[in-house]
């Protein structure tokens, strides 16, 4: 069976040609001994660019493009140390812990996890058997242990709802541009959404991702809330998700929506993100600008930078402040459980709501008398 191509993005050009150096001269093959004069069954090669289009799309395309990076690492270390090609593919376990353990005292363990991720996925892709096992595990365990400080990233600051406040304080609502920061940050904030979601990389009215538009957005209920179709989302992927935008006494999200609906005078096929220039063309605000205007405001309040997280994790936070139950919080913000709790912020507010001063249990026991 041949190899298999570029995938994604997964594999690089080098890669490509290290593969058919690895299948052309080295030992392995994936072709079964010939019995005989009876020549091996081979896959026709339709059905084989089939399967290869179905597998390809097990991994999104931003996960295949930092696998891309960590494949050509790959490539690289074994080229430095003298690895011969033919192998390369299957790496031997050994040959995967000495990999990992390159890393060591430079990078976390779960950075190194996900690049030995990444090799297992061209293992995969080549129809081949992936060998880290037990020995890989605990190599990556040592690496954790001696991780150096550089690599604890702080936690991102939430936005708190004084934090939006103050930054709608400080927009001008008049504004075609700043009505949509306005109408994105009330948006992803209570609808404890992801940047990314929202909005794109880059400024090409051509989004390298789906992005929701005007006619994403359904209808109000009896409240003035309405349900906002997302038609690509972190935890989803391509099957998209729907969110609820719920009305608020302050920095109202629906209203901000409305106003930069009404400011740029934007149709259905408009994507949320794009507002309209001064010659009157759409223009796409891109994440880079969007937090540039955002921290331009609050900085000047003292307020510390934001980041593209820093919204949803403030949404999630404020709910739980508000003592919306923890489950109710979680599903809203379409948190996995390790996520959720690993974002859990304010441990020092929260605690203090649910636990302190709890009355002794014993205050509670009722009284009990022996029958006579």
């Amino acid at each position: 069976m041949t190899p298999i191509h570029q995938r994604n993005g997964i594999i690089s050009r080098l890669s490509i040609e290290w593969t058919h150096r690895v299948f052309a001269n080295g030992p392995t093959s994936r072709e079964h001994p010939r019995d005989g004069p009876v020549r091996p069954w081979k896959l026709p090669s339709s059905l084989q660019a089939h399967t290869e289009s179905v597998i390809s799309c097990a991994w999104k395309p931003s996960t295949s493009a930092g696998y891309s990076r960590a494949i050509q690492q790959f490539f690289t270390f074994c080229s430095d140390t003298g690895v011969p090609p033919s192998a390369c593919l299957p790496a031997s376990e050994d040959l995967l812990c000495a990999f990992a353990a390159s890393f060591s005292g430079l990078l976390a363990g779960n950075s190194i996890r996900s690049k030995c991720a990444a090799l297992r996925s061209w293992h995969i892709l080549n129809g081949l058997p992936w060998l880290g096992g037990t020995h890989l595990s605990y190599t990556i365990k040592g690496c954790e242990a001696s991780r150096p400080a550089s690599s604890f990233a702080s936690k991102r600051a939430p936005v708190t709802s004084n934090m939006l406040s103050t930054l709608l304080s400080g927009l001008d609502l008049n504004d075609c541009r700043d009505s949509c920061v306005a109408s994105v940050a009330t948006t992803a904030f209570w609808g404890q959404l992801r940047l990314g979601e929202l909005l794109p990389d880059r400024e090409s009215l051509v989004p390298e991702r789906l992005l929701p538009s005007w006619s994403h957005l359904g209808p109000p209920n009896a409240n003035g809330s309405r349900v906002l179709h997302l038609p690509q989302s972190k935890t989803s992927g391509s099957a998209g998700e729907d969110v609820v935008i719920m009305r608020q006494s302050a920095a109202d999200p629906v209203a901000c929506l409305l106003g930069h609906q009404r400011i740029n005078a934007v149709d259905d096929s408009w994507l949320l993100s794009w507002y309209r220039s001064s010659d009157g063309m759409p223009v796409a605000l891109s994440k880079r600008k969007f937090l540039a205007r955002c921290n331009s405001i609050l900085a000047g309040v003292g307020f510390p930078p934001i980041s593209g997280h820093s919204f949803h994790i403030g949404g999630t936070t404020h709910f739980l402040l508000a003592d919306v139950p923890p489950d109710v919080v979680k599903l809203m913000g379409r948190w996995s459980s390790d996520s959720f709790f690993r974002y859990w912020h304010c441990l020092e507010i929260i605690a203090p709501l649910h636990a302190e001063l709890l009355q002794p249990l014993f205050d509670h026991v009722p009284s009990f008398s022996p029958p006579a």
